[in-house]
This record gives structure tokens, C-alpha cells and sequence, in this order.
């Protein structure tokens, strides 16, 4: 394959470059700039953010300023001062040096040369001296020429400072008398000096605040212009943290002149990187060019990016790698791929350690339990794709099922039994086919967190000492070993059983769902979806579910899990349930009420709608059902109470009422008030749904 080359992340250099239609803009503010009179010094502010073509629109104004005499253009990096405290005497010394360029009247250039022989004696001298009187000496002149704003913030500092005030004084008389000289040099030249300041909002945050109080304070010379690049919210956060967050008044008094840069729309940014694409060129047999552009369009691609320099960064490395691969892919996908790993790594990782799941283009065809799939499966995906940090998440899950037909299978497809077709997918080399898969990851360097060597072990393995040396020889009871193994095991042991291995995991609940790893809730979701993936498949005994030897929260939340796996058999450990919910009972109040609201959290966010056994039994223990039927009050924005409408999903009107009837015979004073609310609020919902033929269910 061949691609053009892409210029690196540079910004444009003249008019004729220009992406955003900001020609007129730019020449405009030119205009003005010449027209500007005053001897007065000025800042203009080029704001923007992050990436939107600021540096690009300020050597646009200065195309226009480039050949005109009448004005000198100074570009002022910061970024290249070796320490901070060189700062002030470094750009004095860039300016003097321009400014000595400029073909002055001999008088005139003589006297300003004398002025900076004066100026460079003063300070820059006692530098190589001292380098603390420096430092002390560059502290005090920004004291004495602080504006208001510096001198609020800075009052609480005057102890600190009050035995330089002898030295200070002596010094500022200097330094005012150095600067009278120059502005009276400067304004004998009919000449303005444009000062240019990119990427301030790069500069940590005392160094933004040093070259504020330059361009205010420090360097306000005659007939010198200012022009400031830098996003105003990280600008004024960084100076929130100094003038106690009044960053954006201390901007205002600096910047004049502030001109807002648009945001780029979505629309722009597609055309941008879509007439980038148009500049590969190259040859590839398994695809031509038209179907690359058009899969881009029909996905929504571009809408990942969010400035122009993601774009650029993005194309440079796909450029890049893609002259790594010898072997031919198909460009679409690995263009995605390429996207993940460049501003989702840690999702790009997620994608290839998973690899089993990802590989092939149709679910497998003996899944048992297809919802159960579904719900293992996009669960896991879906807390994936919520932890991403940079992609849009919508277009990220859009993008990711474009390129997995299982994926699509399972968002899309309702479980269609309709088998993509593996020959051409082999014969485009797509990395939906496991022939070709770890191509796309040929510059990967990631250490798979749980191999599938691992759980091989696992499911060889048959006593509390061999599960317990694998978990501890690979680390498996780290909470990132923990979020991750209930899929591995779903994936690589779906067809495992092993009921020591369940009795092995409630031995260690405890242990591995430590306090400060875990919040209670966390703890309760993550061991419910690890034991989900192995109820019904290991010769349970009974009494074990009564031993006291495991953690309590362990057995219940696996009797849960059965209540959910084995639903079509009625009621699953229901003896067992209601002893241990009695055990529950004799703990601390409030810890009893904070347990089962996390244990009902855990089973809703596993389709809760499937486990009206476990309901049930709830029900036939009033103080348990109370605290579950308060979990399912909720307020509306005007403070009004209402029964949650999932739990009026998962049962029907009917059903919930009986049994609150049924447990509630005689309520306790504490539970009335609840027990009538949801009898008449159940009446009221029931009475919606009668018609003249009778009582019909929602």
C-alpha cells in the first residue's frame, strides 16, 4: 500500500491553506491592527480551544503584516526558556535584538542601544553574579508592578516579602527610570511592535500567570501589540488557583481586544478529514478505494473526532503503521481499530485480550441460553465502552459493531440466525476472522491480564489448594482480574462445572472484595456476575449453603444467581434462602437495610425481570419485604412519591398487591405508612386498566 504523506501537526502557514473560511476574519483584524493609532500598549486575545486553529488563524493576521515596514513581528516562545526565572530577561533580550534589526536613524538607534546597555547592566549582569539575588530580584519587580487584582491576592504575602522593602524600593526607582527611557526611545519610532504569544494554555500554571503579568505590567511599552493564543478555560482555571478565582477578571484587565474563535461543527470536521482520506492513494486488491470512503460515511467515522489536530495526530498514525503491516488488511477495519488504540487504548486492550468473543461473524450456533448471553456479553461491553475517556461513546459502540458481526448480532440482530458469511470475510481479511485477527494487532504490546491458559487451569484443577495457588501464581484476586474473570470464564468455560470451585469462591469472598477495594454494592455485583456464570452446573450440596464457614453474602448472592440461571425449574434453594434472610436479620439494622438494597441493585442490573422466585421468598419475610419495597420508592421533581415502574414491569399490579396484602396482615406502626401507600397507589394504577369487560393487566 501506498499513502500520500500527511503533514504532521503543524498549522497552516498562509491563507491559501485555510480550512475553517477564516480569510476574511483574519485580513479584517489585520486592517484594524494597522489602523491602530495609539501609542498605548495593547493585547489582543486569539481564544480558542484546544485544537481549533488558533496558531493557524495568528499566522494569517501576520501574512497580512509580514511585508508592511511600519510594523516589527516578535514571536516569543516561552517553551524555549530553560527555567522560568530566565524568562523576563530573555524576552527583554529578543526584543532589544529585534528592535536593533529595524533601520532607525543612526541618533536614534544609538540612543536605544544605550538604553539596553543601561537595561542589560542593571539586571542581566548580576544574573551570571548571583543566582539568587536573580530570583529575588525577579519576585520583587512583579510584586511592585502588580495590578490591583496581583495586589489582593498577593496581600497575605507581605510578610514574606517585608524585608526585601529597602532593596525594592531602590530597585523600582531603577527600573521605572529604564522604562521612561525606552518608551520615550520607542515612541521617537513610528513603528509598532507586534509580540506574538502561541499556546499559553500549554504552560503550567505559574508560568501563565509570569507572562500575564509581562504583557501587563512588565513589558507595557509604547506602541507594542499583543497577541495572545490560548484557551480561556484552562487560562483561567490556572490563574483561578493563584489570584483565589478571579482568573477571568485578571484576563479581562490584560486582554483588550478578545476575539472568540467558533467552535468547528461536526459537519466541518467531516469534510476536513474526509478530504484528507481522498489524499491516499493507493493500491490494494481485496478493496478499492470507493468502498474504504464509503464504509467511512455510512459509520459515521469522523464524528470521533473533535478538533483538527485529532485528526491529524489519527492520520499520521494510521499512516504510519500502516507501513509496518506486510500483510494486507482490510483498511476499514483496521482504520477503526487504529482509531481505539490511538484515543482508547485501554479499550483497544479489552478488544484483543477478548479476542475469543470478537473473532468469527456469527454467535455460536449451541448457545443454550441466548439471553443469557446477551446479558453477560453487552453488559461487559457496555461498562467497556462507559469507561472510555475520549471517544464519543455512542459513535465508539457504532463504529465497534461495524467491524464485529457477533457484536452486531448481539445489539442489532435479536439473535438473527442468519450466518454473515465467513468465506468472504477470509477472502477480504477483516478482523471479524480469526485467520486474521492478531494482524491488526501486529504492533500490540499489551500483557493479557487473564490468558486462557489460565482458566485452562482452572478447569483442570479440583481442590481449595490448586484453585487457590493458580488465583495467587497469576494474580487473579486483584480487583482487575476480578472485573475481568467472570467474562473470561464465560467466554473460555461456558460448558464448566465444578462445585468445589464454587466453594472455593465463597471461601474467598471476603478476602478478595476487600472494603477499601470494593464498596459494598461493587462487592455484591462483581461476585453475582462472576457465580452467574456457573450456578446450575455444579452438584451444589445443600448443607454447604448453611455452613457458616463461607461469608453469608457469598451463599446468598449464589442462591440469587440460581434463582436467575435455573428459573424454569419454580423455586430454587427457597428453604435455604429464607434460613439465611433470618440470619441476615441478626445483624445491625442499618447494615441489614444497606445489604439488601445492594442486593436487589445486583439483581436488577441482571435482568431483574427473571427473578420473581427470589421476589417471592422475599415477600414471606415481612421485615425483608418492607426494606425492598421502600428500595422502590422514589420522588419526582416535585417531591411526590411514586413506586419505581421497573418493579411495576418485573410484577404484575395484581400479583404485588396480593402478596403485600398477605405479608402485611397486621403491620407494625413503623410499616402503615408505607404498606397504605403502595395499596393505594396499586389501586389506583389498577383502576387505569379496567374497561367495561373487566379487569384488563397493563
Amino acid at each position: 500500500m501506498q499513502i500520500n504523506t500527511f503533514k504532521v501537526d503543524k498549522a497552516i502557514t498562509n491563507k491559501n491553506e485555510d480550512l475553517f473560511s477564516r480569510i476574511e476574519n483574519a485580513t479584517a483584524l489585520a486592517k484594524i491592527i494597522k489602523s491602530y493609532q495609539d501609542e498605548d500598549s495593547i493585547s489582543i486575545g486569539i481564544i480558542g480551544d484546544w485544537g481549533s486553529g488558533k496558531t493557524s488563524f495568528v499566522n494569517m493576521i501576520l501574512e497580512e503584516l509580514k511585508d508592511d515596514e511600519n510594523f516589527i513581528i516578535i514571536n516569543f516562545n516561552p517553551w524555549n526558556i530553560s527555567t522560568r526565572k530566565q524568562l523576563i530577561s530573555d524576552f527583554f533580550t529578543m526584543l532589544s535584538k529585534e528592535i536593533c534589526k529595524v533601520p532607525f536613524p543612526e541618533f536614534k538607534c544609538r540612543n536605544l542601544k544605550k538604553i539596553y546597555s543601561h537595561f542589560k547592566f542593571k539586571f542581566f549582569s548580576e544574573v551570571s553574579q548571583n543566582l539568587e539575588d536573580l530570583a529575588l530580584l525577579f519576585k520583587m519587580s512583579s510584586y511592585v508592578i502588580a495590578d490591583p487584582v496581583t495586589s489582593v491576592a498577593m496581600s497575605k504575602t507581605s510578610n514574606a516579602i517585608s524585608d526585601f522593602n529597602k532593596s525594592l524600593s531602590a530597585e523600582k526607582k531603577g527600573l521605572d527610570e529604564i522604562k521612561n527611557k525606552i518608551n520615550t526611545a520607542l515612541s521617537n519610532i513610528d513603528t509598532k511592535i507586534i509580540i506574538v504569544i502561541d499556546d499559553l494554555d500549554r504552560l503550567a500554571d505559574t508560568d501563565i500567570r509570569e507572562i500575564f503579568q509581562l504583557v501587563r505590567s512588565i513589558a507595557d511599552f509604547k506602541n507594542t501589540m499583543y497577541i495572545l493564543a490560548y484557551d480561556n478555560e484552562i487560562v483561567t482555571k490556572a490563574l483561578d488557583k493563584i489570584q483565589k478565582d478571579k482568573g477571568e477578571r485578571y484576563i479581562e484587565k490584560i486582554v483588550q481586544v478578545p476575539i472568540v474563535l467558533p467552535k468547528l461543527n461536526k459537519a466541518d470536521l467531516t469534510a476536513i478529514f474526509m478530504q484528507k482520506i481522498e489524499q491516499f492513494n493507493f493500491t490494494y486488491e481485496k478493496i478499492d478505494k470507493n468502498e474504504f470512503i464509503e464504509n467511512l460515511e455510512t459509520n459515521n467515522f469522523a464524528g470521533a473526532f473533535e478538533n483538527i489536530r485529532d485528526i491529524n495526530r489519527y492520520l499520521n498514525v494510521l499512516k504510519f503503521e500502516m507501513s509496518a503491516i506486510k500483510q494486507e488488511l482490510y483498511l476499514y477495519d483496521f482504520a477503526v481499530i487504529t482509531l481505539f488504540k490511538v484515543f482508547e487504548p485501554k479499550f483497544y486492550e479489552f478488544i484483543y485480550n477478548y479476542s475469543e468473543f470478537f473473532k468469527r461473524t456469527a454467535l455460536d450456533s449451541d448457545e443454550k441460553n441466548k439471553e443469557l448471553q446477551k446479558s453477560t456479553y453487552t453488559n461487559f461491553i457496555d461498562k467497556q465502552i462507559k469507561c472510555l475517556n475520549k471517544l464519543n461513546k455512542e459513535v465508539a459502540k457504532n463504529l465497534l459493531i461495524s467491524i464485529f458481526p457477533r457484536i452486531d448480532d448481539l445489539y442489532n440482530r435479536d439473535f438473527s440466525e442468519i450466518i454473515k458469511d465467513r468465506i468472504v470475510y477470509e477472502y477480504k481479511h477483516r478482523i471479524a476472522s480469526s485467520e486474521y485477527f492478531q494482524d491488526y494487532f501486529v504492533l500490540n504490546f499489551t500483557e493479557e491480564l487473564i490468558k486462557k491458559e489460565t482458566i485452562d487451569k482452572i478447569i483442570k484443577a479440583n481442590s481449595h489448594q490448586e484453585y487457590d495457588d493458580i488465583f495467587s501464581k497469576y494474580c487473579l484476586k486483584s480487583s482487575e482480574a476480578l472485573n475481568e474473570l467472570p467474562f473470561k470464564m464465560s467466554v473460555y468455560a461456558k460448558d464448566f462445572k465444578s462445585s468445589e470451585f464454587i466453594y472455593y469462591l465463597w471461601s474467598i469472598f471476603d478476602e478478595i472484595y476487600k472494603e477499601e477495594d470494593f464498596s459494598y454494592y461493587d462487592r455484591c455485583e462483581c461476585f453475582f456476575e462472576l457465580i452467574s456464570n456457573m450456578t446450575g452446573k455444579g452438584d451444589i450440596n445443600n448443607k454447604e449453603l448453611l455452613n457458616e464457614k463461607y461469608p453469608l453474602d457469598a451463599r446468598m448472592l449464589f442462591i440469587y444467581s440460581c434463582n436467575y440461571s435455573m428459573r424454569e425449574k419454580g423455586y430454587f434453594y427457597e428453604k435455604e434462602l429464607k434460613i439465611l434472610l433470618d440470619k441476615l436479620l441478626q445483624e445491625d439494622s442499618e447494615k441489614v437495610k444497606e445489604k439488601i438494597k445492594a442486593h436487589i441493585c445486583a439483581l436488577r442490573t441482571n435482568n431483574f425481570h427473571y427473578l420473581k422466585n427470589t421476589f417471592k421468598i422475599f415477600a414471606q419475610n415481612s421485615k425483608i419485604f418492607f426494606l425492598v419495597l421502600e428500595f422502590f420508592i422514589e420522588k419526582d421533581e416535585n417531591n411526590q412519591k411514586h413506586i419505581n415502574q421497573k418493579l411495576l414491569n418485573y410484577i404484575k399490579l395484581y400479583e404485588l398487591k396480593t402478596m403485600i396484602e398477605e405479608t402485611f396482615k397486621n403491620p407494625t406502626d413503623e410499616q402503615k405508612e408505607l404498606i397504605e401507600f403502595y395499596k393505594n397507589d396499586l389501586q389506583k394504577k389498577a383502576l387505569r386498566y379496567i374497561n367495561p369487560r373487566g379487569y384488563v393487566e397493563k
